[in-house]
């Protein structure tokens, strides 16, 4: 990346230099050339203006007037040559003998207008500027005045600028060379360092950090991977423990079946009574750890996007029902009262999930309920859809909590296990209905958990 940034600000760079240095010698071209035109046409269009004098001339004689002509009109920085209108020289200034050749003629001189063009000597190839002026009488073309003036000098002072324009071309280069490294450290360097900080984070380095002083988007994007870095620390964090605990939730209905079992191979010296309490504890924390492993199970299916509903017509007072049934022996331990205020409201939904929901809800109410508490269950129609709000008077949770209760592997209470995972594949079951889950709590007053579900189609 720094080489292409220097790269782009050299190559922009160089070409702005070669644009400017063509335009400056088309410009020095266009003065210079220009100047010494306008200088011997001015001369020959003045010295044109006397030749009215001439009154006895004509097409005929005006190779007879040719030496008082060259008199005249001579310049003396400049050749002269005398040319008939079919572009024969007819007289040279510069005293040598003049070949016999034909030199071409625009058009536009024989109708009356001056012109130059730059030319090439045939003898030593030498740059000359060649001026065109008609020479008029009674308004008729009646020869040419072409004047020549040598190029070297104006095409060696033309060169030494232009080499003095290179010589500082060079020097902005490198000056520009010099900032753009600067410039592509400036941007290069916090990025490799962000590179590196992403290359040890995805090694499961979450302790490092990225400097937060760099300016503008790099500065966003280092308070974006710190932010990053501090969720994936939080929730790996969350996450080990969560293990930790499932590890020992697993254990404990385990060592239960298996001292249970082994006690009940000698049941001849166990009372009956000692036989049932046995195989109902066993069934008990059987039932327990099928509902950690269906947890996990759904877990699993929501973090592979496997987790589905399949939707039809219900009831769904009566799944709230069924869910306040099933726990009604586990509220009764607590001396707990359910209170229910449902509606008859019929909703397309999944009905083995939707009371998947409830029980793990109505579950935490009655976990985190003080003795000899309340849960009110309410349903109301809201719009297009039914809410449900569950209602408890327990523990509560501090309002720092409540935005990563349903966050994977959150635990209010690293003892009670089920809450943080039970609540995220929660939420996941209503958004696969469209639904909304919302919660709000204040420590020791209770909370209330509200559920909207549209009626569907």
């Amino acid at each position: 990346m720094k080489r292409k940034v220097i790269l782009y600000f050299m190559t922009i760079i160089v070409l702005m230099l070669f644009l400017f240095i063509g335009l400056f010698s088309i410009f020095l071209k266009q003065y210079y050339y220009g100047g010494i035109a306008n200088t011997l046409e001015n001369h020959a269009e003045t010295s044109s203006s006397f030749f009215n004098k001439y009154n006895t001339l004509s097409n005929n004689n005006i190779r007879e007037m040719s030496g008082d002509i060259m008199d005249n009109f001579n310049y003396e920085y400049a050749e002269l040559q005398l040319l008939s209108r079919k572009g024969e020289i007819i007289q040279s200034s510069s005293g040598f003998k003049v070949k016999n050749e034909i030199i071409p003629v625009d058009p536009a001189v024989l109708e009356g207008h001056s012109n130059y063009s730059v030319e090439t000597t045939e003898d030593n190839k030498e740059k000359v500027l060649s001026v065109y002026t008609p020479l008029m009488y009674q308004g008729q073309v009646v020869g040419v005045l072409k004047y020549i003036s040598s190029l070297s000098q104006v095409n060696k002072m033309m060169n030494t600028l232009m080499f003095e324009m290179l010589v500082i071309g060079s020097i902005v280069a490198i000056i520009v060379f010099l900032i753009s490294l600067k410039l592509a450290n400036s941007f290069v360097n916090p990025i490799k360092k962000i590179i590196e900080f992403s290359t040890s984070m995805a090694k499961g380095h979450f302790k490092a950090r990225v400097d937060e002083k760099y300016q503008n988007e790099l500065g966003e994007l280092a308070q974006s991977l710190n932010f990053m870095a501090d969720e994936i620390a939080r929730t790996d964090k969350m996450k080990n423990e969560f293990i930790s605990s499932i590890s020992h939730e697993l254990r404990t209905p385990l060592t239960g079946i298996k001292g249970w079992s082994e006690t009940l191979r000698s049941y001849d010296d166990l009372t009956k009574e000692e036989v049932e309490q046995g195989m109902t504890i066993i069934s008990n924390e059987t039932n327990r750890l099928i509902g950690l492993v269906e947890d996990l199970l759904d877990f699993s299916r929501l973090e592979a996007n496997h987790l589905k509903v399949y939707k039809e017509g219900i009831q769904v007072d009566r799944i709230i029902e069924q869910a306040v049934l099933q726990l009604e022996k586990k509220a009764e331990a607590k001396k707990i009262t359910i209170i229910c205020e449902l509606l008859p409201v019929i909703i397309d939904a999944d009905p083995n999930r939707l009371k998947q929901v409830f029980l793990n809800i109505i579950d935490n109410a009655i976990k985190f309920s003080h003795i000899d508490g309340e849960i009110i269950i309410r349903m109301k129609k809201m719009g297009k859809g039914v809410c449900i709000s569950i209602e408890d008077e327990g523990i509560g949770i501090e309002s720092s909590q409540i935005s990563k209760l349903m966050d994977k592997f959150y635990q209010v209470n690293a003892k009670a296990v089920g809450a943080g995972l039970g609540l995220s594949i929660s939420k996941e079951i209503i958004d696969l209905h469209e639904g909304t889950i919302k919660i709000n709590s204040k420590p020791n007053e209770g909370t209330t958990v509200s559920i909207y579900l549209p009626f569907g189609t």
